[in-house]
């Protein structure tokens, strides 16, 4: 008499059920843990960017910059979840400042991979023009650009970056600080404020005095009378002619680091 090993066909009917209930367990399992799987990898894939986009923001501001953000959910995922704040993801940076803050080459290039930056403040940085244009170039979105005591950044560069994207506005000033804001007169250029302590103030300016010229170069308006101080370095005595009461007087002033913001 030979043993013979039971086969599928000679188990009862009971142990073939539960042997089935058994595979479907094992195939439910399994397409479970597939799932989890590829919902942990998209979940990486899109934090992983999101996470290091976040270092950057963070390693900004820990340096001083002041960075402008809000948060916004990705299309596929909105659809998905509706309008709801607590699921925006996302931190899209609108505008960085570098006020005072140490910035370089590699900081510039750095953010301009974020396309929607509508605004950015450059002050005391040893930054190149090329790096300046490539900001400009790959953030489409940009509207504002203030460029403050850039020792690299001269008038006539931006002149060339003023005619070649009108629709950008751009705010600059030189190294030297004269210490006035000012706005446009048949004759000149109207004093509108004087910075207390600074070197407009301590030459004699009045507000409501009308600058002729400057450094015996005529002066035409406020933005012209910024160029022509951006030429200038601190510490250089320049003379001023203006007009005060319809009295011409001429006076002597000297220029110091920028110290404030732009007005």
């Amino acid at each position: 008499m030979t043993d013979q090993k039971p086969n599928e066909t000679s188990l009862p009917e009971g142990d073939h059920q539960a042997q089935a209930r058994r595979k479907r367990r094992y195939s439910n399992f399994a397409i479970a843990f597939v799932l989890l799987v590829s919902f942990c990898l998209i979940a990486f894939s899109i934090a992983t960017p999101e996470i290091l986009h976040r270092s950057h923001i963070a390693a900004l501001r820990k340096r001083g910059a002041q960075v402008v953000t809000v948060f916004e959910t990705p299309d596929p995922i909105e659809k998905l979840i509706g309008d709801q704040p607590a699921f925006r993801l996302h931190e899209k940076v609108l505008g960085v400042e570098f006020f005072q803050c140490p910035v370089a080459d590699a900081d510039l290039q750095a953010i301009s991979h974020w396309p929607n930056l509508e605004f950015v403040t450059i002050s005391h940085a040893d930054v190149s023009q090329q790096a300046i244009l490539q900001l400009i170039s790959h953030c489409p979105q940009l509207r504002r650009l203030q460029i403050v005591s850039c020792q690299n950044i001269k008038p006539a560069f931006i002149h060339r970056i003023r005619n070649s994207y009108r629709s950008l506005e751009i705010g600059y000033r030189g190294v030297a600080y004269l210490g006035i804001a000012g706005k446009a007169h048949p004759r000149g250029c109207e004093v509108t404020f004087i910075d207390p302590g600074k070197p407009a103030e301590m030459a004699g300016l009045r507000i409501g005095d009308i600058i002729t010229s400057f450094n015996s170069k005529k002066v035409s308006s406020f933005e012209q009378l910024v160029d022509l101080i951006g030429e200038c370095a601190s510490g250089d005595e320049v003379t001023i002619n203006l007009l005060r009461n319809e009295r011409e007087l001429s006076v002597q002033c000297t220029l110091t680091d920028w110290t404030g913001r732009l007005r």
